[in-house]
């Protein structure tokens, strides 16, 4: 069952979100997922990271589609992508290959078939995983701040699932929405990555935040993800990937990722000035190289 929706008769979008006038949502099973679609041409795939929405590509957005067709997703449970039905949080694809496999649902009913994918931190190993079971084939992968800084495999065995249990509880992520709103919780947390934000974007990151279902899902996503297992797999991906890296990223620093992208033979590493988010500090290096480093 799939439907398609007016982003009016859904989850409410705030009036100034960017690129409100193009969303959708459409309802496959218990994901209501909301899509950003503009613009003619080959497509482009943007994914957000942990704790994201496709805010994280405004000011990357209206660039591309002069030339592309730009599709931009949140992820489950993360901005305007919410459970389809009341009490189905538990029921949200959050482990890694589950949110590919239901993301590649997702793009055959839209009939997306990107010819360019660009994640940032933890939306490139969903492409990765994309990549991998044959659902997109696109030219070129461009990870931005990629999260492929692997935990040890006994903390993914054997701390993870026990932190699981206590993450992802409502009572959690009820707190951690109460503390972004009452307190600087989240201004001190995005001051580690590394980037300066303007006001408008600090703002959304702040309203975000305050959603249980996006800090619950954050929190789900981080708690239920084997990269181990991943990294171990994309060693015989063979598309082209570009890993875009801010130097002045605390959250996936330069020197770890540098290790991780000698374990994969397709990879090309580049770094420039910036911190973890580079889509909104410097778009300018993301949008120079979609099609190749």
């Amino acid at each position: 069952m799939s439907q398609s929706e007016h982003a009016s008769s859904s989850f409410q979008i705030p009036e100034n979100w960017p690129d409100r006038d193009v969303s959708s949502f459409h309802t496959l099973g218990p994901v209501r997922w909301h899509v950003q679609q503009r613009g003619q041409g080959p497509t482009v795939l943007l994914l957000h990271g942990t704790g994201g929405a496709t805010h994280s590509w405004a000011s990357c957005s209206g660039p591309l589609a002069q030339r592309y067709h730009v599709v931009a997703i949140d992820l489950p449970g993360h901005g305007f992508t919410r459970p389809a039905a009341p009490g189905a949080r538990t029921q949200q694809p959050f482990a890694l290959a589950d949110m590919a496999a239901a993301l590649a649902g997702l793009l055959r009913h839209l009939g997306v078939a990107p010819q360019f994918a660009v994640g940032h931190s933890a939306g490139m190993p969903v492409l990765m995983q994309l990549a991998l079971r044959g659902d997109i084939a696109p030219q070129h992968m461009l990870g931005v701040c990629p999260a492929l800084v692997a935990p040890p495999a006994w903390y993914v065995s054997l701390v993870a699932p026990l932190l699981a249990t206590l993450v992802e509880s409502d009572a959690v992520a009820n707190g951690g929405a109460w503390m972004a709103q009452r307190t600087r919780l989240v201004r001190l947390m995005l001051g580690s990555a590394g980037s300066p934000l303007t006001a408008p974007q600090l703002a959304r990151y702040e309203w975000l935040c305050r959603q249980p279902d996006h800090v619950h899902a954050a929190l789900a996503m981080m708690a239920r993800w084997d990269l181990p297992a991943l990294m171990r797999e994309a060693a015989t991906l063979r598309v082209p990937l570009t890993l875009l890296a801010g130097r002045q990223d605390r959250w996936v620093p330069l020197p770890s990722l540098r290790r991780a992208a000698a374990r994969l033979p397709s990879a090309t590493l580049v770094d420039v000035p910036g911190g973890h988010l580079l889509p909104e500090e410097h778009p300018h290096e993301v949008l120079a190289r979609i099609e190749g480093p």
